[in-house]
């Protein structure tokens, strides 16, 4: 029972986006388990829409995932654990992949792949943000609802998508990622749980979170 109440036994379930966790996920996990290795961890790879359903039904314990606005957060805490450059991924042969950065003006001619506006509305309202300097909307060609077709979709020629800067640990040498330039904000990525069900098993992954943040 002592153990329960201090977290280190149980079951936690974790909600994460990988394209953004590629490499902070392992890291916090490899620390929780060393530190609690009497927790299960449940691991549910999930839209945006669908960690904050899971946070507010107390499905999940936690989420990993992009900082959205202070009103669609209400009744969460988010803690910022990296920062990311916004990049363009294209495929080899695309003409920009021979650019060592690539201007908004150039993806504003290009089609455009994104995510859905149902799984992933903050990702439509950061391109409405980013492309209004310009007067006129992005050509958004297709939209996915996996990071996985995403990629398989740039690779097929089929047009380009804007990610992040780590964005080629999930592609490897399919693609080539390219600065946006010039910068826009980061992309800012954290860990989300609710203010009334910060458990002690609920405070040791975010610890391990942070842990692995600064790792």
């Amino acid at each position: 029972m002592k153990a329960v109440a201090s977290g280190q036994r149980g079951e936690i379930h974790v909600g994460y986006a990988p394209s953004l966790t590629v490499e902070l996920l392992p890291r916090a996990l490899r620390f929780f388990q060393e530190a609690n290795p009497g927790v299960r961890v449940q691991l549910h790879d999930l839209s945006t829409q669908e960690m904050l359903r899971g946070l507010r039904d107390g499905k999940l314990h936690v989420a990993l995932l992009i900082q959205l606005s202070a009103k669609v957060l209400t009744g969460l805490v988010f803690e910022e654990l990296h920062r990311f450059a916004v990049c363009v991924a294209v495929h080899p042969s695309h003409p920009l992949a021979r650019a060592r950065k690539v201007g908004l003006e150039q993806v504003a001619n290009e089609r455009l792949i994104a995510y859905t506006l149902a799984d992933y509305p903050e990702y439509h309202a950061w391109l409405a943000d980013l492309f209004a300097p310009l007067k006129r909307p992005p050509k958004i060609a297709e939209e996915h609802d996996s990071s996985t077709s995403l990629i398989a979709s740039v690779e097929a020629g089929r047009g380009i998508a804007l990610v992040h800067q780590d964005f080629d640990c999930l592609t490897g040498p399919r693609l080539k990622i390219r600065p946006l330039t010039p910068a826009p904000p980061l992309f800012v990525v954290g860990i989300a749980y609710r203010k009334d069900a910060n458990s002690p098993t609920t405070a040791n992954f975010v610890a391990a979170a942070k842990r692995a943040k600064s790792a």
